[in-house]
């Protein structure tokens, strides 16, 4: 065994090695730093290309073009009947919502999935949050995403169908003017159930990495929401049943639908008897109660 000496002192080990820089002549980038802005507005256009199937396989886009078309359909043949029959006071507007709110449902739970479940699954998140945006302008650019998709369903095609109705007539401008009222409703309409249902399907969606599960609960909670309103509808006598209503997804936009275009098409949504005001509360409670849980879910994090 060699035994260490003054005069033979053992070998010094050698230095770790963290690291080396290497320069691989990468063109330093010497254009403007647009900012965070630009960040935000970057990521909610890439997030609507993402969930329409933009630069990807056709299969992608299967689904998106299926439901635009099955909105689209309503709208032309209303338009087309009114066309060759003037008189016929077909497709009124709660009816063509009540239509489409199917269509709405399942556009909702295969966009917001495509959303948030991909970062999270990807682990992309901390690149996004290394650099100009905050965990709460990742949240505010994904909602505002989702409520700009979901109101090329909700509100574009109502639109469409507003203004196809209006250049029928033989003054075109003046009935326009004369139906301002209808339009304003249609906007209410469209907004509030394009923010009320993508805040709904991202909530969801925040909560797996799986796109496959968040579109499958999203589907069950806005079918099962309905049956579970009208049994505790039916089963309580009291005067609390009333409040089940705000229960069921469909049942809420019936109602608002119902209240800001003085309709009664639904026999819950009449025995309830809330004014129009306290669907649009509702549903807007809704809307920041979905925020602050995924506010919860990302910025403490930070």
């Amino acid at each position: 065994m060699e035994v260490s000496t003054a005069a033979n002192p053992p070998a010094a080990a050698a230095p770790a090695r963290f690291g080396e820089v290497y320069d691989r002549g990468y063109a330093h980038y010497e254009g403007p730093r647009l900012g965070r802005r630009h960040a935000i507005w970057a990521l909610i256009v890439y997030s609507v290309k993402r969930a329409l199937g933009i630069k990807k396989s056709w299969t992608a886009k299967v689904i998106p073009i299926i439901l635009y078309v099955g909105v689209s359909l309503p709208v032309i043949v209303g338009i087309g009947i009114r066309a060759f029959l003037p008189s016929a006071k077909v497709l009124q507007y709660p009816t063509f919502f009540g239509l489409i709110f199917t269509i709405e449902g399942i556009f909702v739970a295969t966009v917001a999935p495509e959303m948030l479940c991909g970062d999270r699954r990807e682990n992309v998140l901390p690149l996004y949050f290394s650099r100009a945006i905050t965990r709460l302008d990742y949240l505010v650019a994904k909602l505002i995403a989702t409520a700009i998709l979901t109101l090329t369903i909700s509100f574009v095609p109502a639109l469409i169908l507003w203004l196809g109705f209006q250049l029928l007539e033989k003054y075109p401008l003046t009935a326009m003017w004369h139906h301002l009222g209808d339009l304003g409703h249609i906007a209410v309409a469209g907004t509030l159930i394009a923010f009320y249902l993508g805040a709904g399907g991202l909530t969801i969606a925040s909560f797996t990495g799986r796109k496959s599960v968040a579109v499958a609960v999203t589907i069950i909670l806005f079918l099962s929401s309905t049956v579970l309103a009208q049994a505790l509808f039916h089963a309580v006598s009291s005067g609390i049943r009333r409040y089940f209503v705000f229960i069921s997804t469909p049942q809420t936009v019936i109602g608002l639908v119902n209240g800001l275009f003085n309709t009664r098409s639904d026999p819950m949504v009449s025995a309830a008897n809330f004014s129009v005001w306290i669907y649009i509360i509702a549903m807007s409670a809704v809307v920041l109660i979905g925020c602050a849980i995924m506010y919860w879910r990302y910025v403490p994090h930070d």
